[in-house]
C-alpha cells in the first residue's frame, strides 16, 4: 500500500466507528454494533481502495517517456516510414 490508501483506511475507519458518524443498529448491544461496522467498513474499503489507489498515483508521478524509435501503431503495426526506413537499408 501507499501512504494515501493507508491515510484512506484510517479516516475511514474513524468515521465508521460506531457513535462518530452513526450508530448501527441503534438500540444493538456493544458487540453487535462492533460487528455491524466493521462489515460497513470492509465493505466500502474493499469497494474504494483501487479508486483511491489509482487516484494517489495520478498524483506526483511523472509520465513515462516515450522514447525516440520505440512508437508502435494503435494496432501495434510499425508506422510506414520505419517500414520504408527497413525497406531501404
Amino acid at each position: 500500500m501507499n501512504w494515501a490508501v493507508t491515510f484512506y483506511a484510517a479516516i475511514l475507519f474513524f468515521i465508521l466507528t460506531p457513535a462518530v458518524l452513526v450508530r448501527l443498529p441503534p438500540k444493538g448491544g456493544k458487540f453487535t454494533v462492533a460487528a455491524v461496522h466493521a462489515v460497513v467498513f470492509a465493505l466500502v474499503f474493499h469497494f474504494t481502495h483501487k479508486f483511491v489507489w489509482q487516484l494517489s498515483m495520478g498524483m506526483g508521478m511523472p509520465r513515462p517517456i516515450r522514447k525516440e524509435g520505440m512508437y508502435e501503431g494503435a494496432d501495434g503495426e510499425q508506422s510506414k516510414e520505419e517500414e520504408e526506413t527497413k525497406k531501404s537499408a
